[in-house]
């Protein structure tokens, strides 16, 4: 019977230490308050989300997650003025502000060092995290992610031109009109046609259900995804700077996921970079939530 109970104790205290889970609001040194969730076990990872102006809920909420959480510790957080993150009261959305959040979080959290994964328009912020503060970086996980935003917005603008078909594209191409407005046209066009959802997924389907976890959130703050434009920094190509990132580097990048380009990632110069080809579009931690958690966990463990 001792036996049996001490067992027990044992499988209580194993179940625990996987079972860490905690929400909270971190205030940052300008007073933000930002949404930030811990789950899992294991090595830190911070999960810094797409959008621009999203939520780490998209990710979250997927079946990868909880597979990544039995081996890493997931620190998921809404960047300010975003999903469930407060607004920057002084408008302060600037890149090195951004990058000072991520920074001021992990001193917040005690870590001297994490991994960084950061999905589509994150890889921005990613790359020059790990550029400016390479000693609390053991590696960057870039999942279908950007460094040229205008590369990536130029695949949406020739992805939709060429799936509607469009013989007269003068006015898509007149370049004294801004490159995301002509994006803009393409977008109306393509869900017009109820086509807008291939340039990211492979159904119809996969679209409607990321768009069902991302909107159920109350109160979304948008503010943002609404100011990013207007900062033409972010227009930056930031290729050159990834072969100063001297950490490994995991690319997931997607044979068909036109919202970054199909081969923007040929563009990337880790230097100790390893690039996984997902047969599919820009959300595989959706679609192959298994294979993508494989991925992840088998390149992580060698840290």
């Amino acid at each position: 019977m001792k036996k049996i109970a001490i067992a027990l104790l044992a499988a209580l205290f194993s179940l625990a230490a996987f079972a860490k889970d905690s929400t909270f609001y971190f205030t940052t040194s300008d007073n933000v308050k930002l949404f930030v969730r811990s789950a899992g076990k294991g090595k830190p990872c911070v999960f810094v989300h797409g959008g621009p102006g999203s939520t780490a809920y998209y990710f979250e909420q997927m079946e990868a997650a909880p597979l990544i959480e039995q081996h890493l510790t997931m620190i998921y957080f809404d960047q300010r003025g975003a999903g469930r993150s407060g607004s920057a009261a002084n408008g302060d959305y600037s890149l090195s502000r951004m990058l000072k959040d991520i920074e001021e979080l992990r001193a917040h959290l005690g870590y001297k060092q994490w991994s960084v994964m950061g999905h589509s328009f994150a890889g921005i912020l990613i790359t020059n995290y790990a550029h400016r503060f390479p000693t609390a970086v053991t590696a960057l996980m870039m999942v279908n992610g950007t460094l040229n935003m205008p590369a990536s917005m130029s695949s949406h603008l020739e992805f939709g031109l060429k799936v509607l078909e469009i013989k007269d594209q003068k006015e898509y191409r007149d370049t004294t009109k801004p490159l995301i407005q002509r994006v803009g046209m393409v977008h109306n066009g393509l869900t017009e046609k109820n086509l807008w959802y291939k340039l990211m997924f492979r159904n119809a389907f996969e679209k409607k259900y990321s768009d069902s976890i991302t909107l159920s959130l109350p109160n979304f703050n948008w503010e943002f995804g609404n100011k990013v434009w207007g900062y033409k920094e972010y227009e930056t190509d930031f290729a050159p700077i990834s072969v100063s990132v001297k950490c490994p580097v995991l690319v997931i990048t997607g044979d068909k996921d036109y919202a970054i380009g199909t081969e923007h990632y040929k563009s990337f110069r880790f230097p100790r970079q390893k690039v996984v080809h997902y047969i599919g579009g820009h959300a595989p931690f959706q679609e192959e939530p298994q294979w993508f958690a494989e991925k992840i966990i088998d390149f992580t463990s060698t840290l």
